[in-house]
């Protein structure tokens, strides 16, 4: 009975997965170690900082509990809820040399900067325009090649997540570490030079705040290193659009997302499919050749005729060639694998890159390619909005500053109310809006005459809209009225006189008036 019981066990097998299951469930549950997330999200590698910085800042995010808050994600399985980490600027500069990523960043950076500004000036000289203090603006910005240096920060913005502009006064070593004041009363805006671009490979974050939450340095460092030198925040200008959490800001330079990494993904996909799609056309049609394959196969000498039919039929296929075959041992068949389908796939993979970059496919693309629905002006004019969106989240704090400084530089004062805006795209919004301020230059008159407001009530209304062209203008300098010496009535000329001790009378008013009348 014993021995029953054990040949019985003996024959039944325990359950077992294959050594490629296994690998493959320890793989998914992997949990990285402590050092290993420290690699993935640590601070980025960059060319900016000495090595003690570095240390310091690593030091810092392991005491804030960056890294344990990462991991801790892990061991819940919400690792690969995590997505990719920053992918490194050496990689980063490599694909801007991929044409369609470029076609994407560049194409938005360019409409961005595209129509440039319109400077809105108060009136300094009494034109009610504010036209020299324009002027000087403008010439500025043209001499400082600052409408180049914002659309190639906006072009690093999209391959990189961000940049700096060096506000460039002459000042070295520790002077860098001080504040600069923008002001008119600042001594060192007088020796200003220009305004120079910084690539993020070369900038690394210096002091800031990794413990306190509420305090305006957390995650927002008050200094930064350029290539080793230590440089005051108040001396850059930030460009950065896509902001990240505050546990990624170490992981990519404190800059944002890179607009080039989240479009990697779906630009390698296109370019899969259009590579399959072209090994599938290289071979999509065979031609096949029937013979009797006895002789050939048990001779070893006989495949040499066959290579040579093989070969000139290959060599002169065409539509004007001819053929000659066995009719009763020879056929010619030709295979063809279907292609339907196929353009639909790559199309669609297009589809993903334009909608994620937020672009019409004729703007990004210079024509509509088949089967892409039609672009129609709806759709540039929400592309339009989109840039003008991304005008004043990347663009309008630096410009701001920017023309702070070009004032103190060139007016020698600063006027918070010198403001700027961008240029719209949209050519019928603009036509829109000069309609609009027509209707409201008609009810302000009707108003007025109406006696329902005063001549400064609609002055003050014309100094506040952004939109018309007397914004800023002084409400209390009112023009004298034009009690000219001449009327127009009846399309004659008429000169108003006086009767011998009266007022002016009308042309009607002397031959019953009786009072110094008109004989």
């Amino acid at each position: 009975m014993a021995r029953k019981k054990r040949q019985a066990e003996k024959r039944r097998r325990g359950f077992a997965l294959s050594q490629s299951i296994l690998d493959r469930l320890e793989s998914e549950q992997y949990i990285p170690t402590y050092d290993e997330v420290k690699s993935l999200y640590g601070p980025v590698k960059t060319l900016g900082a000495p090595k003690e910085a570095v240390m310091a800042m690593d030091s810092s995010l392991s005491s804030s509990g960056a890294y344990t808050l990462i991991q801790h994600a892990w061991e819940h399985g919400q690792g690969y809820a995590l997505g990719p980490s920053f992918m490194g600027y050496a990689a980063l500069s490599s694909l801007t040399q991929n044409g369609l990523i470029r076609a994407c960043i560049e194409t938005v950076a360019n409409d961005m900067t595209r129509e440039w500004i319109e400077i809105k000036a108060v009136d300094t000289d009494g034109q009610g325009d504010g036209t020299d203090d324009n002027k000087a603006i403008e010439d500025a910005l043209i001499d400082l090649k600052v409408k180049d240096i914002f659309n190639k920060a906006a072009e690093y913005d999209g391959y990189f997540g961000g940049c700096m502009i060096f506000i460039d006064t002459g000042a070295t070593d520790n002077q860098l570490l001080t504040p600069l004041d923008v002001s008119e009363k600042s001594g060192e805006l007088k020796s200003f030079r220009r305004f120079v671009l910084v690539e993020p490979i070369n900038i690394f974050p210096g002091r800031y705040e990794s413990t306190d939450p509420l305090s305006s340095q957390y995650f927002n460092p008050d200094t930064w290193w350029i290539l080793g030198k230590e440089v005051h925040v108040s001396r850059l200008i930030r460009i950065c659009g896509k902001e990240v959490p505050v546990l990624l800001k170490p992981s990519y330079n404190f800059m944002g997302m890179p607009q080039a990494q989240l479009l990697y993904d779906y630009v390698i996909h296109f370019q899969d499919s259009r590579a399959a799609v072209s090994r599938l056309l290289e071979k999509f049609s065979l031609t096949v050749m029937k013979t009797d394959m006895e002789d050939i196969l048990t001779n070893p000498h006989s495949t040499k005729s066959l290579d040579g039919r093989l070969a000139y039929m290959a060599r002169h296929r065409s539509n004007d060639g001819v053929l000659a075959i066995d009719k009763e041992m020879e056929d010619i068949v030709k295979l063809e694998t279907p292609l339907s389908g196929v353009t639909d796939i790559v199309r669609q993979t297009l589809e993903f890159i334009v909608a994620i970059n937020r672009t019409p496919a004729v703007k990004l693309l210079g024509v509509s390619p088949s089967g892409f629905n039609a672009t129609g002006e709806s759709d540039i004019k929400n592309y339009n909005d989109h840039v003008k969106s991304q005008q004043e989240k990347v663009l309008r704090a630096g410009l701001q500053k920017a023309l702070d400084i070009i004032q103190v530089v060139k007016l020698g004062r600063l006027d918070k109310s010198v403001k700027f805006n961008f240029v719209d795209l949209n050519e019928d919004d603009a036509k829109s809006t000069a309609e609009t301020q027509k209707i409201k230059t008609d009810r302000d008159v009707s108003l007025v005459d109406a006696g329902v407001i005063s001549e400064k009530e609609a002055r003050r209304r014309l100094s506040v809209d952004p939109d018309s062209d007397y914004f800023s203008i002084d409400v209390d300098e009112v023009p004298e009225a034009n009690h000219g010496q001449e009327e127009i009535e009846n399309g004659a000329i008429y000169t108003p006189q006086r009767g011998t001790g009266e007022g002016i009378l009308s042309p009607d008013a002397g031959a019953n008036s009786g009072n110094g009348g008109f004989g």
